[in-house]
Order: structure tokens, then C-alpha cells, then sequence
């Protein structure tokens, strides 16, 4: 073989360990922000859990408070809500 063919051989072969570096670099990137964008969803989730069973809580205490007037709210909203599923 002639030294211009080793020469090629070896810049083949760099470039396949450079491009198999690159891909393994590309792929831990990826995942570190794929598992940023899960973290950070969870984290979103779990506020939203805790304003809602806040909420919740807070709903539950004026229920107990004015039964009567929950009842007629929820009987107008429902009434509302069929109004507008109706149409």
C-alpha cells in the first residue's frame, strides 16, 4: 500500500471515532435535557397538586360554613353548564 492509502485509512478511521464521540456527546445531551423538562414538569405538577388540594380545602371549610348557599350554587352552575352543553 502506498503511503497516501495508510494516510487515508488512518483519517477514516479518526473520523469514525470523532463522529462516534460527537453522537455520544449528542445522545448525553439530549437526555440531560430530556430529564431537565421531566424534572421540571414534575415540579410544575406537584404545585399545581398543592394549590388545588389548597383549594380544595378551602371550598371544603365554605361548604361546611353555608351548606344551603352551596347547594343553590352548584344547582345554578349545573343549570349553566346544561345550557350551554345543549346548544
Amino acid at each position: 500500500m502506498s503511503q497516501e492509502t495508510e494516510a487515508l485509512k488512518k483519517d477514516i478511521e479518526q473520523l469514525r471515532r470523532d463522529l462516534g464521540a460527537l453522537t455520544e456527546a449528542a445522545k448525553r445531551s439530549s437526555q440531560q435535557k430530556a430529564q431537565a423538562g421531566v424534572d421540571q414538569a414534575r415540579a410544575q405538577f406537584d404545585d399545581v397538586r398543592a394549590r388545588a388540594e389548597l383549594h380544595t380545602e378551602q371550598w371544603g371549610s365554605q361548604i361546611k360554613e353555608r351548606p344551603l348557599t352551596s347547594v343553590f350554587a352548584a344547582f345554578g352552575v349545573g343549570i349553566l353548564l346544561g345550557k350551554l352543553i345543549s346548544r
